[in-house]
């Protein structure tokens, strides 16, 4: 379904989707709790430098076609999220552990 949603902006170069867990950002936290949480993912640039989350990560640092093409990435995404009527794909929701107990021995009999 996200494939399908994301093929009208391969032109843009936005071409693919990737199902393997990413880690590192705030989605990874929905994902947590069982919500569905997606991650877009552009060039680095400057991911791996000092710059990145530093004082010197400011506005003069973003690309201007960068910005545009992810706005109308997300906002198509989410129009056709808004507009479906499937549920977005989820993953299990987490469930608490069964309490055990290691001296107990089941009778196979039972």
């Amino acid at each position: 379904m996200l494939k399908e949603w994301l093929s009208p902006f391969d032109m843009l170069g936005a071409e693919k989707l990737v199902v393997s867990k990413t880690g590192g950002t705030d989605h990874v936290f929905l994902q947590a709790i069982g919500l569905p949480g997606y991650q877009f993912i552009q060039d680095p640039l400057d991911y791996e430098s000092r710059v990145h989350h530093s004082n010197l990560d400011t506005v003069d640092h973003m690309r201007g076609d960068d910005m545009r093409q992810a706005a109308v990435i997300m906002a198509g995404m989410l129009w056709q999220a808004a507009n479906s009527d499937k549920e977005l794909p989820r993953a299990i929701l987490p469930t608490q552990p069964v309490p055990t107990d290691p001296f107990k021995v089941r009778d196979p009999a039972q």
